[in-house]
């Protein structure tokens, strides 16, 4: 709540509408398919229906007065004139939120309320910290099951498993690719079966508690050759330069130079055709990034993921990726997995 509130005078409004899942679930801590907050400086208000009021009013009542209606029932009790609102949204809601305020002025806040959630409290770190604990365990766990003939779908789904059966959600959807099918970075799981001498790449993570983890491991079946070793390798010192210098103050940009040029200084630049990470927390995306086209600073308590990779179309793909938390002198890393080339 004092998140909430804190908006108030940053943004120079009357009342507060969060309208988006991710940003109700930010400021409640309760998970809802129909939710919207309404905030004034004295009364916040958890707007949902039926289906959820008596848990939420279990749940959230010391914090908010949970409201059994619509949006609209709330706010037009409301005196504003100037509504704050986060711009989250489909055009529809947006339609919707035009018609109830009924003339009075909305202010797009979406801006102020991603840069304070770029910002992580304790809590939250230490959310991020046990999903990508969980993570760290799964990697573990599913190594012994990837042997020749096992299915991109086969990891992917053991993967799943693993992390629903540790009390969690799946952060997004698993990527698992072997050989050339990790030349694409996103690529889609397939029936694919796994051969001697081929990557496998595995990009997943866990969810706990509405926090997302993120790690990217790439390892080998068997003995690898020249080639993929010395790009592995190049991967690995480009991350592991980055991990050295990155740190509050830097702007996006100059972070992800750190990889980046430690790529092109090996006749790799060409290849890592995607930015170094991301910020992540709710959402597997969110905040500001280590992006060539990001020239915002990174603040102090952001959690981002660190993820060069290489990508040599019909040949072979390697993504490491950890999630650090960004100190004033530095950065803390989350992830524990061995990142030395495991050869299986």
């Amino acid at each position: 709540m004092n998140d909430l509130r804190a908006l108030f005078e940053a943004a120079e409004v009357d009342v507060i509408v969060v309208l988006s899942p991710s940003n109700t679930y930010y400021y409640s801590g309760y998970e809802s398919s129909n939710a919207q907050i309404v905030a004034t400086k004295q009364t916040a208000y958890f707007v949902t229906d039926s289906r959820y009021f008596s848990e939420a009013a279990q749940r959230l009542g010391g914090e908010f007065e949970v409201v059994c209606g619509t949006l609209r029932d709330v706010l037009q009790s409301v005196q504003a004139a100037k509504i704050g609102w986060d711009s989250d949204v489909s055009y529809k809601q947006y339609l919707q939120l035009l018609s109830i305020a009924n003339g009075r002025q909305l202010v797009d806040i979406g801006n102020l309320i991603e840069m304070q959630r770029c910002v992580k409290s304790a809590r939250e770190i230490s959310l991020i910290a046990k999903a990508q604990e969980v993570t760290d365990r799964c990697f573990e766990e599913i190594l012994p099951y990837i042997r020749e003939g096992v299915s991109e779908i086969d990891v992917a789904s053991r993967l799943e498993y693993l992390i629903l059966s540790k009390g969690c959600s799946l952060a997004f959807d698993s990527i698992v690719a072997f050989g050339s099918n990790a030349a694409v970075p996103h690529a889609h799981r397939s029936e694919r079966k796994l051969c001697q001498g081929e990557f496998v790449l595995m990009d997943f993570g866990a969810k706990y508690q509405g926090y997302c983890s993120d790690m990217t491991r790439t390892i080998c079946l068997g003995t690898p050759s020249v080639r993929q070793a010395e790009v592995y390798d190049c991967v690995l010192q480009a991350q592991l330069n980055a991990l050295e210098h990155i740190k509050s103050g830097l702007t996006g940009a100059e972070c992800d130079a750190f990889a980046r040029d430690a790529l092109a200084s090996k006749g790799l630049g060409e290849y890592f055709t995607h930015s170094l990470g991301h910020g992540l927390g709710v959402d597997i995306h969110e905040g500001l990034a280590f992006s060539p086209k990001c020239q915002s600073v990174i603040p102090s308590g952001s959690v981002m993921s660190v993820e060069p990779g290489v990508y040599i179309d019909g040949e072979l793909g390697v993504r490491i990726e950890d999630i650090v938390v960004i100190e004033d002198d530095g950065l803390v890393d989350m992830t524990k997995s061995n990142k030395k080339l495991i050869i299986l």
